[in-house]
């Protein structure tokens, strides 16, 4: 594999085979991706499962996406790569709204689709990740010791497009491999699968 991506739920945090299968990537320097799952159940701060992930894993972490309330109060998520919103529409069976393009975290925009409080809850927690946060660095992602961390609910296919086009963006094109008879080279016409 030339990526991966750790899947951790938001109530459990890391779990004994997530473990297990983060040190086979370890020893491969393979890049993760992180997608925090089940945002709509109540679970664990993102802060703090963050921490762990930097703690137990020895991974620098950098959130992609910024949660918007838990739970029943989940609303959806704040795109800190696109500075976008991306709202979870529960009017409409869970279908994910359109993303609403905002410029920073002071577009009047942002006053208009949440109410106070959440606009004041979510500036203060998006400061915090910029002052405690490394930045991504491309590189340090690639040669597998930072991950970018997506928050999201995949039963509602919320944060799952992001995750993917994530993907797609920042991880490495397939590499050369040995096989028993010969190297199989990098070629333009390689597939790449998920």
């Amino acid at each position: 594999a030339d990526s991966a991506v750790m899947v951790i739920d938001a109530a459990k945090g890391i779990e004994a085979q997530t473990r297990k299968l983060f040190e086979v990537c370890r020893l491969r320097d393979i890049p993760i991706i992180t997608f925090i799952n089940k945002l709509d159940r109540e679970g664990r701060e993102p802060f703090e499962l963050m921490d762990e992930i930097e703690r137990d894993l020895q991974l620098d972490v950098t959130p992609a996406n910024w949660p918007i309330g838990m739970g029943r109060q989940f609303q959806g998520c704040y795109d800190l790569l696109g500075d976008r919103l991306i709202l979870l529409d529960r009017g409409h069976g869970h279908h994910i709204a359109e993303r609403e393009r905002v410029d920073g975290m002071n577009d009047p925009k942002l006053a208009r689709l949440l109410a106070p409080s959440v606009v004041e809850q979510l500036r203060e927690e998006v400061a915090m990740t910029s002052a405690l946060c490394p930045a991504f660095d491309r590189e340090a992602y690639r040669s597998g010791h930072m991950t970018p961390v997506f928050f999201g609910s995949a039963i509602h296919n919320f944060g799952v497009r992001e995750l993917l086009d994530a993907l797609v963006e920042l991880a490495p094109s397939p590499r050369p491999s040995p096989a028993r008879e010969r190297v199989v080279e990098q070629l333009e016409e390689n597939v790449s699968g998920f």
